[in-house]
């Protein structure tokens, strides 16, 4: 059974998180060591190159420049990725432990890149770590949002695609993506709160067993209520 946010809103995912970090900060130091490097060579070719590859060579010079930043830096990136409605602020929010983004009951609330720093424990050790959020897949004249979205995504460690029920085909079609781009990646079904217990395990199930058997573990899924509509306790 997956696990479910019920009176701590971040425990479940918290878990899943802390053993995918630990893993990224030695991954992500092999990692930005090689995409330094590759934009080094790029760099130099374009160095070669003649007066009509300046352009080129302005580009390579700013990606070189954020890479050996991040390098420096060692910060771990997580992104927050889905359609809109899903809750992927709150989600981050719940993380945080405060209402850092803003959320609210219209769609497509986050028109931008958001970001801020993020402390797991008082004794967290290693890098630090920045949370991402991005405006949703599927917001209505929102191509270059969409666009700023997945641009963030390619860049983060670690995504964190947020659903709210079974996946619909963009958001197979996104998952998908980003898997074959080898992007580490939790699947977080939230707002299961909304569903009676019976049938959010049967979506669980399904999701899990049929719609994303071939990109992710169970162990890569979650389920979360990350601002539940009618808080642990208050009722009765």
């Amino acid at each position: 059974m997956a696990s479910v946010i019920e009176r701590s809103p971040a425990q479940s995912l918290l878990k899943e998180l802390q053993g995918t970090i630990d893993d990224l900060e030695d991954y992500q130091s092999a990692l930005s060591y090689a995409a330094a490097k590759s934009a080094l060579e790029k760099l130099l070719c374009e160095c070669k190159a003649t007066g009509t590859g300046k352009a080129s060579l302005v580009r390579a010079i700013a990606d070189l420049e954020a890479m050996l930043d991040k390098l420096h830096q060692g910060v771990v990136q997580i992104a927050v990725f889905g359609m809109v409605g899903r809750g992927k602020s709150s989600l981050l929010n719940a993380l945080l432990g405060e209402p850092y983004f803003a959320t609210g009951p219209i769609h497509g609330v986050t028109q931008e890149e958001a970001s801020a720093l993020w402390q797991i424990s008082a004794a967290q050790r290693g890098n630090p770590i920045r949370l991402i959020d991005t405006p949703g897949l599927d917001e209505v004249n929102g191509a270059a949002r969409e666009q700023l979205a997945r641009e963030v995504a390619a860049q983060a460690d670690l995504i964190l695609f947020v659903i709210a029920g079974d996946l619909t085909r963009l958001e197979y079609q996104a998952l998908s993506e980003l898997r074959q781009a080898g992007k580490p990646m939790i699947l977080v079904f939230n707002k299961v709160d909304q569903y009676p217990e019976a049938d959010r395990e049967v979506i669980y199930a399904k999701i899990r067993d049929e719609r994303v058997k071939e990109l992710l573990s169970p162990a890569e899924i979650v389920m979360v209520a990350a601002a539940p509509l009618v808080p642990p306790g208050a009722a009765g």
